[in-house]
């Protein structure tokens, strides 16, 4: 079955029903670039992306919590969970079609235990909030978990919220809806890159006045 699919005006009304906004989300996401982009040709390899993960997850929390918004960890899955304890969001990085309607997203990378988990408690529990009955949810264990997906290409950040349903040997393989939201343009100015620039090797060099005594 095909997900249920939200671009601009549904999709701005359908993150204010969840309690967000798209400026929310594009403030996280280039907060979270932002720090990420610190990182130089001399970190190891994955800590660009690593600190694009954490920094999109930890200012979430950040920007929720003051809201009302909860969070816990766990198996190491950084839950935010809304004030009424209907669901959970979880940020990680897309593969190179998030935010692409006509094509299905999947997470970057293959998911462990805790978010298969959480998708199979979402093809148990129903997809309308409207009819969601709080009070016979067994506490924060039976939430549904949605994944805020971003890919960083080179138009900008393609993100969008969506709500799995299925997955497959930890490949995300249905959604029930995705949130598309714009495409937020990056900096133009990204220290890896100047630093890993031919020419900026003087720029760089630290000089060191020494007088004979």
């Amino acid at each position: 079955m095909a997900p249920r699919v939200l671009m601009a005006d549904e999709a701005v009304d359908r993150l204010a029903e969840l309690g967000l906004s798209a400026d929310l989300v594009e403030r996280i996401v280039r907060q979270a670039d932002a720090e990420a982009s610190f990182c130089t040709p001399l970190d190891p390899p994955i800590m660009e992306g690593l600190t694009r993960w954490a920094r999109t997850n930890r200012f979430l929390r950040e920007e929720l919590i003051p809201l009302g918004w909860g969070f816990d960890n766990p198996r190491n899955l950084p839950r935010t969970i809304h004030p009424g304890g209907q669901f959970a969001i979880v940020a990680t990085t897309g593969d190179d079609v998030t935010g692409l309607a006509d094509l299905l997203p999947a997470p970057k990378y293959a998911k462990g235990y805790a978010t298969t988990r959480a998708v199979e408690v979402n093809e148990q529990l129903t997809l309308d909030f409207g009819d969601f009955d709080l009070a016979g949810l067994p506490a924060r264990d039976h939430v549904l978990t949605w994944l805020l997906l971003f890919h960083g290409a080179d138009d900008g950040f393609h993100v969008e919220l969506s709500l799995p349903d299925r997955i497959d040997d930890g490949r995300i393989t249905s959604w029930a809806e995705r949130i598309i939201l714009p495409v937020f343009p990056r900096s133009e100015i990204h220290l890896a890159d100047v630093l890993a620039a031919p020419d900026s090797a003087g720029d760089r060099g630290v000089v060191v006045e020494v007088s004979r005594l």
